[in-house]
């Protein structure tokens, strides 16, 4: 979907029949998460909003997503299930199209083309949004409301060290609304992906698959220099960063100010999360990576209370360098509570 710049076409046919779009962690930002139609992202990691609009409806409309396990929630039929669903999948390989999940119908092509055509299909019935389609988005926003669209407790606290949840709100709130962003692997790109409200659209760039750690700091750059004129910010934890700290002298060569958040928890913080109590390599000392950005001939500041990070994201962003903010948060909240809720949902 972002390699085919389908964003107008998806969007307009949203518009026009009223029909909410849901995202995959690979998809998200595919519409400005403010948009009345968005749900969200689905999957594993997703918003309630989206697993749960996904699993009521009776079509989905699948659009170069590879419909994963992760996407899926692990198959699981109160979400997706092709023997109640009617379930289209646009892609531009003929072997995708049905392959890891079964479908009704595969269009195979470049997803703008393919939308287009649609689109010309529906304008053909629908030549201005009608009363109907204007209920439908009043009816999604509701409903939105209702199971809580981006909302949760922890976004609004301060403390110190720094909840992971509150730290995402902070930056979408104090970040240029067209900043461009880098995930990463591991906890970080989780809460990233289900916390932060992606403000316009092909704002998210983020690794999937494997040998995903490290990958922010170099994609930043890349991003950077394919837009000079946008905000960039890669969000890292501590052991993708040490994986790919060089970047920052590749920056300060070729006058790349970009900025790294580095959420900082002192370990890999998805393998210590799965180990329980036998805990092996996962923990490292502590670390302040806004020293070691300092001493490159970067900007580099350390925050450890949350009350202080909207600043020292404004001044990383000021100085003109490539800028570390290196936040110590909270190791208590586990991104397997989403993956629960996830499960409850499903089962309901």
């Amino acid at each position: 979907m972002h390699n085919a710049r389908a964003y107008a076409e998806i969007r307009t046919i949203a518009e026009q029949l009223g029909i909410p779009i849901a995202t995959t962690y690979k998809g998200k930002s595919i519409i400005a998460e403010t948009h009345p139609l968005s749900i969200g992202m689905v999957g594993v990691y997703g918003q309630r909003s989206a697993n749960t609009f996904v699993g009521e409806s009776d079509l989905v409309l699948v659009v170069g997503a590879k419909l994963t396990p992760q996407d899926t929630v692990g198959e699981n039929p109160s979400i997706f299930d092709p023997k109640r669903q009617t379930i289209i999948q646009i892609d531009i390989d003929s072997r995708n199209a049905g392959w890891t999940f079964p479908v009704d119908l595969g269009l195979i092509g470049d997803a703008r083309r393919v939308l287009d055509q649609i689109l010309e299909a529906v304008k053909e019935r629908h030549d201005e949004k009608t009363e109907k389609s204007q209920r439908k988005v009043s009816n999604v926003q509701n409903r939105k409301k209702m199971l809580g669209f981006y909302e949760d407790p922890n976004l609004y606290i301060d403390s110190s060290p720094v909840l992971p949840q509150r730290l995402v709100h902070i930056m979408e709130n104090t970040l240029d609304p067209r900043t461009l962003f880098a995930l990463d692997a591991g906890n970080n790109r989780v809460w990233m992906a289900h916390f932060y409200k992606s403000q316009q659209e092909r704002t998210f760039f983020s690794p999937g698959g494997t040998a995903g750690m490290g990958w922010s700091l170099p994609a930043a750059l890349a991003l950077k220099l394919a837009h000079p004129d946008r905000p960039v910010v890669g969000v890292t934890g501590d052991g993708g960063f040490m994986m790919s700290v060089h970047a920052i002298n590749t920056a300060l060569q070729y006058d790349l100010p970009v900025v790294y958040v580095v959420l900082n928890d002192s370990a890999l913080g998805m393998v210590r999360g799965h180990q329980g109590d036998r805990l092996i390599a996962s923990e490292f000392i502590e670390t302040d990576h806004g020293a070691i950005s300092r001493g490159m001939g970067g900007y580099g500041i350390k925050v450890q209370d949350s009350k202080d990070l909207p600043n020292a994201l404004r001044e990383a962003v000021s100085s003109g360098k490539p800028a570390v903010v290196d936040v110590v948060i909270d190791r208590g909240p586990n991104v397997d509570d989403l993956r629960a809720s996830a499960r409850r949902l499903t089962e309901t």
